[in-house]
């Protein structure tokens, strides 16, 4: 079980790409990142070898929901309301395209919404723990959950690639 989080302090980029690496070389993959300024190289590295987000799934699951649900109304309401024109079908699919289109647009905006508000984890109920006001200002920071016989060995790899400041903090 982790105990402790060993919080680094890096001024400059390549330290905490060097950082990540390293990391990731001892197979502790379960870190946060936290950087003033977006940077993709230090983000391409931080998710290199993870699993992609799950949104993606779910904008497909909206839109399959909502063509087939489109398609399952119309026919319903043509079912239920037939207006016999001139020997046409009560069930005539292509006039039902529009309809299903929209549905599945619809559906599928309002489930990608969901998944980006339940997978990036918004609300913030809780404050993340290991994060200083620094990090949002000057320097990035690279927290890591270890138990608490490596955090020494975490400590001096930081130190190690360039930290200006480690931070032992215990955590439950």
């Amino acid at each position: 079980m982790a105990d402790n989080l060993v919080i680094g302090h890096f001024e400059f980029v390549d330290d905490v790409k060097s950082a990540i690496i390293k990391l990731r070389e001892l197979g502790l993959g379960d870190c946060e990142l936290f950087s003033p300024v977006p940077n993709h190289d230090l983000e391409d590295e931080l998710y290199k070898f993870k699993p992609r987000s799950p949104v993606r799934r779910m904008t497909l699951l909206g839109g399959v929901s909502g063509l087939l649900g489109g398609f399952l109304m119309t026919i319903w309401m043509s079912m239920d309301w037939p207006l016999r024109t001139s020997a046409k079908p009560i069930i005539s699919i292509p006039a039902f395209f529009i309809v299903s289109f929209e549905c599945m647009i619809l559906l599928g905006a309002i489930f990608t919404l969901l998944g980006m508000l339940v997978f990036s984890g918004i609300p913030k109920i809780f404050s993340t723990p290991g994060y200083r006001p620094s990090f949002s200002e000057s320097t990035f920071g690279l927290t890591v959950r270890v138990a608490k016989e490596h955090a020494e060995d975490i400590r001096k790899y930081f130190k190690d690639c360039g930290a200006s400041e480690v931070e032992v903090q215990y955590v439950r």
